[in-house]
């Protein structure tokens, strides 16, 4: 049987827009009163073929966020490799800090996100799973091959300081996020010292737990104070 060329490229175009028009409901409405024909009617799609094409509007939701997280890498990429020289832990603070600035227009998303989480432990483990996978991007673009077992735990200690940051990013309103790097400063800080007691760095991803967290160079780039 033939296949129609261009019907692949049209499938993944409309999944693109269910889950645009699911993550646009997100911001009004709790998951759970979101109904996939509601995403099918707004992104203008026949409701079987959106079933077909989601299966779930929370499939729709983790795939516009899936496609966030690839945009916030890329663009992090592009950034440290116009930067030139600099430490794989300017680079990691790099990575975070642009996601967050990605994420920024989308508070109220990840607001209903949070609340749903607390009452879906299943989606709270997807969220997880896919700060997870940004972050190891993030680790592996800034040099940290974050192999074996020390590799996943230095994932999950960045993990950890992305979740202690995120408190402090959804009530930052400043135009730079100032409070929100400052805090990721501090406890990137934090967690290199617990990698050092911990014997988690070695080799080349040394470098950032043996250069100096407060100088004046690191602060007037990331707009931390050193007080």
């Amino acid at each position: 049987m033939l296949q129609d060329s261009a019907s692949p490229h049209s499938n993944d175009e409309k999944r693109a827009a269910l889950a645009d028009a699911a993550w646009a409901l997100l911001a009004t409405h709790d998951i759970d009163k979101i109904g996939l024909d509601m995403v099918a009617d707004m992104a203008g799609t026949d409701h079987g073929l959106a079933g077909a094409l989601g299966g779930s509007v929370q499939r729709l939701v983790l795939a516009k966020m899936a496609a966030l997280d690839h945009q916030s890498v890329m663009e992090s990429f592009d950034d440290i490799e116009d930067a030139g020289e600099v430490s794989i832990r300017e680079k990691i603070i790099e990575g975070l800090l642009h996601r967050f600035e990605t994420y920024a227009p989308y508070r109220a998303q990840i607001d209903q996100l949070n609340r749903s989480a607390r009452r879906h432990p299943e989606l709270a483990l997807r969220l997880l799973d896919g700060l997870e996978a940004v972050v190891r991007r993030v680790l592996v673009m800034a040099g940290d091959p974050a192999q074996g077992l020390k590799g996943m735990l230095r994932v999950k200690g960045v993990v950890a300081v992305f979740l202690a940051t995120a408190r402090v990013w959804m009530k930052d309103d400043s135009p730079d996020l100032a409070a929100t790097m400052k805090m990721l400063d501090q406890r990137m800080v934090k967690a290199e010292e617990w990698g050092v007691s911990l014997r988690l760095f070695g080799g080349k991803h040394g470098d950032h737990a043996d250069q100096d967290h407060h100088d004046d160079a690191s602060a007037g780039r990331y707009g931390v104070d050193n007080d």
